[in-house]
């Protein structure tokens, strides 16, 4: 008898003594790093400049020259970008209207760098990225 209730209290002891143990350990850091941008190996932000500059060197067969100007476009527009994004006093509207802005400036700093093959692959490009907003 004696022994079925020691066996009864440690039973309820283990019980209950590990599900506070595993409640207390669980992840919620999904919610905290759930929108931030995606790293590097090492663990740091990538620039855009440099995620922009790569996809285009590859899809549209960019040379060298043109990569370098594309760079330099991009980074003429990337502080306006960055407060953009930082802005939290702005509408979603105005921010909207502030980006079609920038998009124009860095299309008309790409658009006379291309050949005409490329060109009409850039304008596919940015179609396709008009629907996908839309």
């Amino acid at each position: 008898m004696k022994s079925k209730v020691v066996y009864i209290a440690f039973l309820f002891i283990f019980i209950f003594g590990t599900t506070t143990v595993t409640a207390q350990m669980m992840d919620r850091s999904v919610g905290a790093s759930q929108y931030k941008r995606p790293k590097n190996k090492k663990g740091k932000p990538k620039d855009f400049v440099d995620v922009t500059v790569d996809y285009y060197t590859k899809e549209l067969s960019l040379d060298d020259f043109q990569v370098a100007a594309v760079r330099e476009v991009l980074e003429e527009q990337k502080y306006a970008i960055n407060t953009l994004d930082a802005d939290q006093n702005m509408t979603m509207a105005e921010k909207k209207d502030k980006a079609n802005i920038i998009n124009e400036k860095i299309d008309s700093g790409i658009k006379p760098l291309l050949s005409a093959e490329q060109l009409k692959k850039y304008l596919a490009i940015q179609e396709k990225r008009k629907k996908s907003q839309s």
